[in-house]
């Protein structure tokens, strides 16, 4: 038997096909085609019938890049459906209203509105659809910065550059709540998984944690460095435990939800840090800076 054929040939004990790729699912008949390939194989080289041999051993390989290729075909068609998605993408509709810059937009979780906060002081809800725009929501008395949706659907959560954060009833667009006590603009908000508080993070360089029933600020982050600097971003981890925030001062910082306490301060960025996002899956944090780079932190393997 050539050298260059050994790595073909199955155990004694156990003729299975075999292949350096990653192993392809095989029909019984399939595999005990092959199997039979291999088989007929190593009984014409017992029996020192070389050519046949190597035309087995090529008809096996040639067979299992043919399979090969076919169960591979799907991924390359559904690649290439997700590229031809997005290839005709244009603008289908534009939501007039706003009297002002449009600093954040939301989609309702049942997908039907559009909500939106803008310099104008006000929150917009919107039909998806139409582009109607259902709803005003004034009160604030300063640009709204962000806004998010419960999860339950109920209510918008907003927060503006006046320090406050607001809970409005999505269906009436009644206020139903002012929170009070950040010293500065409040950029960003964020409703914990189990909906019972809200996270905020301000330019007086604090985030806080709330009580959403009560309207009681519950705890007070403090940790990012200076007044000055700006809590940019909050975000609460997917198991609740932990929320994750980014500042000017460069950083991100992981605090213990139920402590307060800053459990790791990563450090890596050249500029501001104006985004930052947990992965679905735990392990990985997200950012995005001033500097012009994303970084993705987690541990090493």
């Amino acid at each position: 038997m050539p050298e260059k054929f050994e790595k073909f040939t199955p155990k004694e004990d156990n003729p299975t096909p075999s292949d350096t790729k990653k192993p392809i699912e095989l029909t019984k008949e399939q595999d005990e085609h092959l199997v039979n390939l291999l088989i007929q194989a190593k009984k014409a080289e017992k029996q020192k019938k070389l050519e046949q041999a190597i035309k087995l051993y090529q008809q096996y390989m040639e067979e299992c890049q043919a399979l090969r290729k076919e169960k591979e075909r799907p991924k390359k068609e559904e690649k290439e459906k997700i590229e031809k998605h997005y290839e005709n993408y244009e603008c289908l509709k534009t939501l007039e209203g706003h009297e002002g810059s449009v600093y954040s937009v939301f989609e309702s979780h049942d997908g039907k509105t559009i909500i939106s906060g803008s310099g104008d002081k006000t929150i917009k809800i919107w039909d998806k659809e139409t582009g109607e725009c259902l709803k005003t929501l004034k009160g604030h008395e300063g640009y709204v910065d962000s806004v998010f949706e419960s999860h339950d659907g109920k209510t918008i959560i907003s927060s503006s550059r006046d320090e406050t954060i607001k809970i409005w009833d999505k269906e009436t667009g009644e206020c139903l709540k002012t929170l009070k006590g950040h010293k500065s603009y409040v950029l960003s908000v964020f409703e914990s998984h189990d909906g019972k508080t809200i996270i905020s993070s301000s330019r007086d360089g604090t985030i806080k944690i709330w009580d959403k029933e009560t309207g009681e600020c519950l705890k007070t982050l403090k940790g990012h460095e200076g007044s000055v600097y700006s809590v940019y971003s909050v975000f609460e981890s997917h198991d609740g435990k932990t929320i994750i925030s980014s500042s000017v001062d460069k950083t991100i910082k992981i605090w213990d939800k139920e402590t307060g306490k800053c459990l790791k301060t990563l450090k890596g960025h050249k500029s501001y840090v104006y985004s930052v996002f947990e992965s679905h899956d735990g392990k990985t944090i997200i950012s995005g800076s001033d500097d012009k780079t994303i970084k993705i932190w987690g541990e090493k393997e």
